[in-house]
C-alpha cells in the first residue's frame, strides 16, 4: 500500500528539543500574550518542523540570552549579528534568518530626497539611542553629531518636533512595529538603505546536525516559496519586492497606506 499526504520530516534521526531565546524585535518577533509571534518566529518555527525537531522560544533581552545559554538555560539565539564574536561556542545558520535594514527617516522639509552617502546629513543631528547597535560608519562619523538618549519610544516624536534631524530605524519595524508609522506626518524615508546587516539564527556547537537539518529545511523552504508566503502573511509583500524596495529600485506590492512616501 502507498500512503499519500504524510508530512515526512527532512531529519529521521532522533529528533532534539531546543530551547532558542529572542529579544524583541516587531515585527520578526515578539510575544504578544499568546506566546512567540513574528516572521522570523514563524521562518523558524516552520524549519524546525520540516526538519523533525522540537523547538521553544523565549523572549528576553539580548544579553540575558547569552547569560541563559552560558548557564544552560538555552541552546542558541536568534538575530545574532556577529556570531564569531559571541563568548559562547555557537554555530550560525547557513541562511540569514532576517537582515536589518537601516534607513534614515527626515522631516518632509529636509533637502534630500535620497541617500547619498553620510554626507547626506552634513551638520545634521542624529538621535543616537545609547543601548542600540549602530554600523561603525554611522558611530565614527564626523559629519552629523549625536543626541544621546536612553530610548526610542518617542524617537519619530523628536523628529517631528526639531530636537533631532535625522532617525535611523530598521525598515520592517518602521511600518510594522508597536511604534510604526501609519501616516506620512510630515516625514519621509530616504533610500537606498543606509545599511544592510544579516542577523543569524544560533546554536550551541553540540547542535551542529540540528543547525545543518534546519540548514536544509532552509533551503527546501526558499525553493518551494514558503519564505515568500511568510513574507506576504507578515509583510504583505514578498521577500524580493522587499528588497528591491530597500534598495531604491523600485516599489513593492504593498498599499500605499503602509508605507511612508
Amino acid at each position: 500500500m502507498v500512503l499519500t499526504g504524510i508530512f515526512v520530516p527532512l531529519s529521521h534521526a532522533m529528533a532534539d528539543e531546543v530551547r532558542l531565546c529572542f529579544s524583541r524585535w516587531e515585527p520578526y518577533a515578539y510575544d504578544d500574550g499568546n506566546g512567540a509571534t513574528g516572521l522570523a518566529i514563524d521562518i523558524a518555527k516552520r524549519a524546525f518542523e520540516i526538519s523533525g525537531h522540537d523547538a521553544t522560544f523565549t523572549q528576553m533581552p539580548h544579553s540575558r540570552c547569552h547569560f541563559g545559554i552560558r548557564y544552560g538555560i538555552y541552546d542558541g539565539i536568534l538575530f545574532e549579528s556577529r556570531p564569531g564574536e559571541t563568548v559562547e561556542s555557537l554555530s550560525a545558520s547557513r541562511f540569514a534568518l532576517v537582515n536589518r535594514v537601516l534607513v534614515a527617516v527626515v522631516r518632509e522639509s529636509y533637502p534630500q530626497t535620497a541617500y547619498e552617502g553620510l554626507q547626506t546629513f552634513e551638520g545634521a543631528n542624529w538621535l543616537h539611542v545609547v543601548d542600540e547597535d549602530y554600523p561603525a560608519k554611522i558611530l565614527n562619523s564626523t559629519q552629523m553629531y549625536p543626541v544621546d538618549v536612553g530610548e526610542n519610544a518617542h524617537g519619530l516624536l523628536m523628529l517631528r518636533r526639531n530636537y533631532v534631524d535625522v532617525v535611523f530605524r530598521d525598515l520592517a519595524s518602521l511600518h510594522f512595529g508597536s511604534d510604526a508609522v501609519h501616516e506620512p506626518a510630515g516625514l519621509k524615508t530616504l533610500l537606498p538603505a543606509v545599511d544592510i546587516e544579516p542577523f543569524y539564527l544560533c546554536m550551541e556547537s553540540k547542535f551542529a546536525r540540528v543547525t545543518a537539518d534546519y540548514d536544509q529545511a532552509i533551503t527546501k523552504m526558499l525553493a518551494d516559496g514558503s519564505i515568500d508566503r511568510l513574507y506576504y502573511k507578515h509583510l504583505g509583500f514578498s521577500q524580493i519586492a522587499f528588497n528591491r524596495y530597500f534598495s531604491g529600485s523600485s516599489q513593492p506590492t504593498l498599499p500605499q497606506d503602509r508605507l511612508m512616501p
